[in-house]
C-alpha cells in the first residue's frame, strides 16, 4: 500500500484525518490502485503503454472475479465487495488513463468537463461509495466538484504544464501560448480563477445537507484546494514558475474547524 498518497502534510492526509480506520484503509487501497494505473502515463514508449493498458484491462476483469494477481488489485478486491463499488467505474477510470495519454489539450469546455470526470471524478465517485451515502444525487455533486478542482489544479500547475505542452484549459479560453503577453496571460488566469471558484460554490449546492457528514473528506479536500487557489490568485507571475502551498498547520486547522462545524449538526453518522 502506498503510504505516500496520504503522507502527513498532504491534502489527502487531512481530508481523511477524521475517517474511521476501516474506511480510511479502504479508500487508501482505492487510491493506491488508481495511482498504480496512473503510473503508466510515465512510460515513454507508447507500444509498451498499450501492452500494459491491455494487461490492466484483463486484470480488472480478474479482480472482479476475486482472481487478481497484482498486489494493488488484490488489495482492492475485498473493498469492491464490501462497499459495492460499481465495476464499470473501474474500467472507466482505466479508459481515462488512456484518454490522458492521448490528449495534450481540451478543445471545448465540454471536453474539459469530460476529461475532469474521467481523471478525477470517477476516483472520487468510487471514494464516495466508501464514505457512504443514501442520496444518489451525491454523485452529481462529485461530478461537478471534479470539474472545479481540476480547473484549480490546471491553474496552480500552469507553469509546469506549459513547459510540457500539456495545457488542458479549453482552447476556446486560450487559443495558443505562443505570442501571448504576460498581461493577457494574467487576464486569462484571473478569469479562470473566478470560474473555478464559482464552479466550486455551485458544486457545494448540489450536495444534500444530510450527506455533508458522510462526505466530509471530499468537502475538506475541496476546501483545501480552494484555499490553495486563493493563496496564489494575486501573483500570477509566480504561478508561471511555481505556487505557494498551505502550511500543514493551516491544513490541519481547516480540516478540524470544518469537521467540528459538521459535528454540531444532526447528520446521520
Amino acid at each position: 500500500m502506498n503510504d505516500a498518497l496520504a503522507a502527513p502534510g498532504s491534502d489527502l492526509y487531512y481530508s481523511w484525518l477524521f475517517l474511521d480506520e476501516a474506511k480510511k484503509d479502504a479508500v487508501i487501497k482505492l487510491y493506491t490502485f488508481c495511482d498504480t494505473l496512473s503510473q503508466m502515463l510515465a512510460l515513454k514508449e507508447n507500444d509498451i503503454f498499450l501492452v500494459k493498458w491491455a494487461w490492466w484491462q484483463q486484470e480488472i476483469a480478474q479482480m472482479l472475479l476475486q482472481k487478481a494477481t497484482h498486489p494493488a488489485a488484490r488489495a482492492l478486491q475485498s473493498v469492491i465487495a464490501q462497499y459495492k463499488l460499481p465495476p464499470a467505474l473501474l474500467q472507466d477510470y482505466l479508459d481515462g488513463i488512456k484518454l490522458t495519454r492521448e490528449l495534450n489539450h481540451c478543445c471545448t469546455e465540454e471536453d474539459f468537463n469530460a476529461y475532469s470526470y474521467r481523471t478525477r471524478g470517477i476516483k472520487q465517485s468510487l471514494a464516495a461509495y466508501i464514505y457512504g451515502f443514501r442520496d444518489p444525487t451525491v454523485l452529481h455533486y462529485i461530478r461537478a466538484m471534479a470539474v472545479a478542482l481540476s480547473l484549480m489544479d490546471e491553474i496552480l500547475h500552469i507553469g509546469r504544464n506549459i513547459k510540457k505542452d500539456r495545457v488542458f484549459l479549453p482552447l476556446t479560453v486560450l487559443p495558443t501560448w505562443q505570442n501571448v503577453s504576460n498581461k493577457e496571460i494574467h487576464a486569462i488566469l484571473n478569469s479562470q480563477v473566478q470560474k473555478a471558484l464559482a464552479d466550486y460554490k455551485a458544486a457545494l449546492l448540489l450536495l444534500p445537507a444530510a450527506e455533508h457528514y458522510t462526505q466530509h473528506p471530499s468537502l475538506i479536500e475541496a476546501k483545501l484546494k480552494s484555499q490553495q487557489l486563493l493563496l496564489n490568485e494575486k501573483d500570477f507571475s509566480a504561478l508561471l514558475h511555481s505556487y505557494s502551498k498551505l502550511t500543514p498547520l493551516r491544513k490541519y486547522l481547516t480540516a478540524w474547524r470544518f469537521k467540528r462545524k459538521l459535528s454540531r449538526y444532526d447528520y446521520y453518522k
